[in-house]
């Protein structure tokens, strides 16, 4: 898929933020110093799959509810990859 550059530069953005967020989750960090403690070192490697679809229809009133101010939609896939990383929507 040939992306614009804004969009590529926004994947990018969602990677580091994943990244971020791992690395600061208590769970993540006690089970590193867990395997630090048994005498090893970790390395890890993440490899995250996007799947971007172009929407073509025109936004409906589901589309309010996306806004800043309201409650977010939340896709099944979405939710199942969220569930992924233990968290949590509702």
């Amino acid at each position: 898929m040939d992306m614009p550059e804004p969009l590529r530069e926004l994947v990018d953005q969602l990677g580091e933020a994943l990244v971020r967020a791992l690395a600061t989750d208590p769970a993540s960090r006690e089970l590193v110093g867990r395997i630090q403690t048994e005498g090893y070192d970790v390395g890890l490697m993440l490899e995250a799959t996007v799947a971007l679809h172009k929407r073509e229809e025109e936004p409906g009133p589901e589309a309010a509810a996306s806004e800043p101010d309201g409650p977010a939609v939340w896709s099944p896939e979405d939710r199942a990859f969220l569930k992924s990383f233990k968290i949590a929507l509702d």
